[in-house]
């Protein structure tokens, strides 16, 4: 069956809960978000093994997915099985599995399926899976996702600042939300203040001239020595090292974002104007470098690098500047491949 993004939160709460999803679109953020509350409400507080299986793997090896379904560990009383990389030919390798217990959960991550996808098909028509298709953020999603925030935070967005934001935020769930922390990080966490729209303006539109973006454009071009650099000097001038993650994650999900576009387009210049906010005139030729030449699958794999690492920072937080460095780093030496 197919449900829309809003039907969600009924779907998980039902007894017995679906076992098998797929989760597909162009929002990273919204289907990173959806996975979540499907984890969360399969899990239960009770402990869970979770594994990841790609399409190569499937490939080498045809029963893989029934294998891991029929296997527990001693030491867990349930099981989570991440597909990604999934193409239509491994549909047969799946479309008949018998889930003998309901202690696993299986869900499929894809890009953007269109209506002539076998395994959305599959889903679609099937009477107990359950397909999410993840579009862009609509005017009413963004919305929604800044009275949520308001109301989490205990912060006052006048009217200007709410028509602000609606017509400046992303379309991409990940992107939004990093940027609405961003303000946070600015402006503090006190209850009930008051901000003013200048502030906002200040905190989106800093990108284009200071020292993350450098750190940004260095990271792409593979430049280690110079992004070792740049990061001792941001952390000698009490940068958050969450900060400086996020705003290389959101650089990868714009690029991410303009490679699917590209495809559908044929060209980057077109591309280019679905972004919210739009690239800065000054920044446009190294943003279509980085497009061109990093292949989509390895800002993928960076783009999930880059949210462990927040989570890392976050939870071991002495640790932090330790991490942003390892994790940065490793960024831009993937991009030394391409550019030097």
């Amino acid at each position: 069956m197919i449900i829309k993004e809003f039907q969600l939160s009924e779907v998980i709460r039902k007894d017995p809960l679906p076992q098998f999803f797929l989760i597909y679109g162009p929002n990273e953020g919204l289907i990173r978000d959806d996975i979540l509350k499907i984890i969360e409400a399969f899990k239960q507080n009770k402990e869970t093994d979770e594994i990841t299986i790609n399409g190569k793997a499937v490939d080498e090896n045809h029963n893989i997915i029934d294998e891991e379904i029929r296997s527990f560990s001693l030491f867990s009383e349930k099981k989570i099985i991440h597909l990604e990389n999934i193409k239509d030919k491994h549909l047969q390798f799946f479309e008949n599995i018998d889930f003998k217990s309901s202690r696993v959960l299986v869900i499929i991550k894809s890009e953007n399926l269109n209506k002539n996808s076998k395994i959305r098909s599959f889903f679609e028509k099937h009477k107990k899976y359950v397909a999410i298709p993840c579009y862009e953020d609509d005017v009413r999603s963004i919305m929604n996702l800044v009275s949520q925030f308001q109301s989490n935070h205990k912060i006052k967005f006048n009217s200007d600042i709410k028509n602000y934001l609606i017509q400046n935020l992303s379309t991409d769930r990940l992107i939004s939300k990093n940027e609405l922390e961003k303000i946070l990080l600015v402006i503090g966490h006190q209850e009930n203040q008051q901000i003013k729209l200048e502030d906002i303006r200040v905190v989106l539109n800093d990108s284009s001239s200071n020292s993350l973006n450098i750190i940004n454009e260095n990271v792409m071009y593979g430049k280690v020595n110079q992004v070792s650099k740049n990061l001792h000097k941001i952390f000698d001038e009490g940068t958050n090292a969450v900060a400086i993650i996020r705003s290389l994650l959101n650089y990868l999900v714009r690029v991410h974002k303009t490679q699917i576009e590209i495809k559908k387009v044929g060209n980057f210049d077109e591309a280019i104007k679905q972004l919210k906010p739009p690239v800065f005139w000054k920044d446009k030729d190294n943003f279509k470098n980085h497009c061109s030449k990093w292949p989509t699958k390895d800002i993928l794999y960076y783009i999930e690098r880059l949210l462990e690492a927040e989570y890392m920072c976050k939870t071991q937080s002495s640790l932090n500047y330790e991490i942003c460095e390892k994790y940065i780093l490793s960024v831009a030496k993937k991009g030394e491949v391409y550019f030097n």
